[in-house]
């Protein structure tokens, strides 16, 4: 699979290009807590890569407030203005095979459940800010991953077909969101090796070692 043949790569941020999901559950418990409501680890596990709504949701009931979600959804997010740049670390080779493939003539977009804010910031720390052709936030959308609605609108704003790109993705919800949109996945990290990423990833990779062998410029 030659990466430099697509027109487009579309990555996700928060455990693709960035580890930042200490700084996301730390700021999920203190808002919680405040609130003395416990919520077992395995919820915060399932709820990685998705975004704060659906979590909300989960775990305070359905009977949740638009207003009261929105609020403790920014209560949230100004946690995370806090915790992130002290525990938001780069992934080893992310930045650098990003610039390959933009160098190769590759379109680069971020498609992420994250906060418009905390985005701009990562890139921002990663030194990608001017490779980034296209953003798109799930907190943004009325559905975020796994609904495809995010990668649709990535597509939209590129102005491309599902077969001119490919996505980047860590976390089975987003793996979900952009096969259903039509995208070639691309899985990386640790996890993606579970076999519930299989029906949805056409190749799997541990790192950006694996992942650089396929730039070929």
């Amino acid at each position: 699979m030659n990466l430099t043949l697509y027109r487009a790569a579309i990555f996700d941020l928060d455990g693709t290009l960035v580890h930042s999901e200490p700084a996301w559950e730390a700021a999920k418990r203190r808002v919680l807590d405040r609130l003395g409501v416990d919520v077992p680890q395995a919820t915060y596990d399932a709820f990685v890569g998705r975004g704060l709504r659906g979590f909300l949701t989960e775990v305070l009931g359905p009977d949740l407030t638009d207003a009261l979600r929105t609020e403790l959804a920014n209560e949230i997010g100004a946690e995370a203005d806090i915790l992130l740049p002290l525990l938001r670390q780069p992934i080893p080779g992310a930045a650098s095979s990003v610039n390959r493939l933009a160098e190769a003539g590759v379109r680069i977009a971020v498609c992420s459940s994250s906060p418009r804010r905390h985005i701009h910031a990562a890139l921002y720390q990663l030194g990608l800010g001017d490779r980034i052709a296209a953003i798109v936030s799930g907190a943004d959308l009325p559905r975020g991953k796994p609904d495809p609605l995010p990668y649709l609108e990535t597509l939209r704003l590129l102005g491309l077909d599902p077969s001119d790109a490919f996505a980047v993705e860590d976390a089975l919800p987003g793996v979900i969101s952009a096969h259903a949109a039509g995208l070639k996945v691309i899985a990386i990290g640790r996890e993606c090796g579970n076999p519930g990423f299989a029906p949805y990833c056409s190749i799997r990779v541990p790192d950006y070692a694996s992942f650089d062998q396929m730039i070929q410029s």
